[in-house]
Formats: C-alpha cells, sequence, structure tokens
C-alpha cells in the first residue's frame, strides 16, 4: 500500500487482520519516516491477538494520514506499537 506523506508517496507493508479493532503502525516505522507522535492525555489499552496488553502500545498516534491501494483511498489515525519485523500497518478487515 503507499502511504502519502506531504505530497510524497512511501510503500509500506500492510496486514490485513480478521481480529484487528484499531488501525496500528509500527513504532519502527514512526521512526524510519520521521512522522509525528501525538501523546494521548491517558494511556489506552492495546491487546494482542492472546488479549494480553502489548507493552509500549497506546501512548502515542500519528495525525490523519491517507493510504491508498490501487484507487480506493482511506484516511486515518494510527496508533503506535511495536510490532513484528517487516509489517509496517495492521488495518481493520471485516
Amino acid at each position: 500500500m503507499l502511504l502519502h506523506l506531504g505530497g510524497k508517496k512511501t510503500l509500506v507493508q500492510a496486514l490485513l487482520d480478521t481480529g484487528c479493532s484499531i488501525a496500528l503502525i509500527s513504532k519502527e516505522t514512526v521512526e524510519r519516516l520521521g512522522l509525528e507522535k501525538l501523546k494521548h492525555k491517558q494511556t489506552r489499552g492495546i491487546e494482542s491477538y492472546t488479549g494480553e496488553n502489548v507493552k509500549g502500545a497506546g501512548q502515542f498516534y500519528t495525525k490523519p494520514m491517507t493510504l491508498q491501494h490501487r484507487k480506493h483511498y482511506s484516511t486515518m489515525s494510527f496508533e503506535i506499537s511495536p510490532m513484528e519485523q517487516n509489517i509496517d500497518v495492521f488495518l481493520l478487515f471485516n
């Protein structure tokens, strides 16, 4: 998928997940792309697929960004979370 950042398009690896309840972006991707992190007033609980809280997640989120797949565009904010290598974003898939 393509992430639109200030007139520039960046290729990101996305994982569509039926168990995902919020859009996530990896901490590594945020750092690599130099994205601004916004801090929550209160930490949100983000759970893994096993129901355990993800350590290091729920403190920061991104400004709304546009994500593109072919001719489909979505604008969303992402929760910033540690994630598996080679996955940049997790997306809800219903």
